[in-house]
């Protein structure tokens, strides 16, 4: 990348799960999840098991290691005779500092793996706690290249730029026209970019400077390319704002 970057230090009860080999369980509302009532199944916390917590007379063995809890609903046997459990067990996993609650179906089926949490909420987090540690100018010189590329990452979020949005069309400049393209917002980082084209009305020389103007935003930061334009040329404008994250992770 040629172009410059402009810095400016500026629960009801779940319905029961239909059969699969994974589920996804949120904290603090009961779950049913069917697992398997001979082999071993797996509940998985990716922010560490503090507890797990179950009723020790049911016929079922509960272990834990690391951010993993196994259960294996023992097999009673008489004789040559195997009877498989058939009754479902409450399990209480602290994870993350969270409270999941799971009500575990035994059926005739391969293990499962649960995993607890939200994805999503735990992909933000992730990028939150990576991003969060970079200086505020490495922040923007990366998302201006995030949207410079076009590899946008799956937690951020990039739409266009409506037509009845005033960034559509700024009239900031009498010999050119400002055309806003799209936005990517960036969750839990705090901040978001705009992407802009400039259309020359004129041969005019820019500096990122020129675009540091109330109706961009909070601007923390600026890129253009090229920065000479001849008549009827186009340069790209990507603008960085400073945006609230209130409730952005909750």
């Amino acid at each position: 990348m040629s172009a410059r970057v402009l810095i400016l230090m500026l629960g009801a009860l779940g319905t029961a799960a239909a059969a699969a080999d994974e589920e996804r369980v949120l904290p603090e509302r009961p779950t049913a999840v069917l697992v398997s009532n001979r082999d071993v199944n797996r509940i998985n916390c990716t922010q560490g098991v503090q507890d797990v917590v179950w009723s020790a007379e049911k016929p079922v063995k509960v272990s834990r290691a690391g951010d993993n809890v196994f259960v294996k609903f023992l097999v009673a046997k008489q004789g040559e005779r195997e009877t498989y459990a058939s009754a479902p067990l409450d399990v209480h996993v602290i994870c993350g500092g969270a409270v999941y609650t799971l009500i575990l179906h035994p059926r005739d089926m391969d293990s499962v793996t649960v995993r607890l949490g939200d994805a999503r909420r735990l992909q933000l987090q992730a990028v939150a706690k990576e991003w969060g540690s970079l200086a505020i100018e490495d922040q923007v010189k990366r998302l201006t290249l995030v949207v410079y590329r076009n590899q946008i990452p799956d937690t951020f979020t990039k739409k266009a730029i409506a037509a009845g949005d005033p960034r559509r069309n700024l009239a900031i400049y009498r010999n050119a026209q400002i055309v806003g393209q799209s936005e990517v917002l960036a969750p839990g980082i705090g901040l978001k970019a705009v992407e802009y084209v400039v259309i020359a009305g004129e041969p005019m020389q820019l500096a990122e400077r020129d675009f540091l103007v109330p109706q961009m935003g909070d601007v923390v930061g600026v890129t253009v390319e090229p920065l000479t334009l001849a008549k009827d040329d186009v340069a790209r404008l990507i603008v960085i704002e400073r945006v609230d994250t209130t409730g952005e992770l909750p």
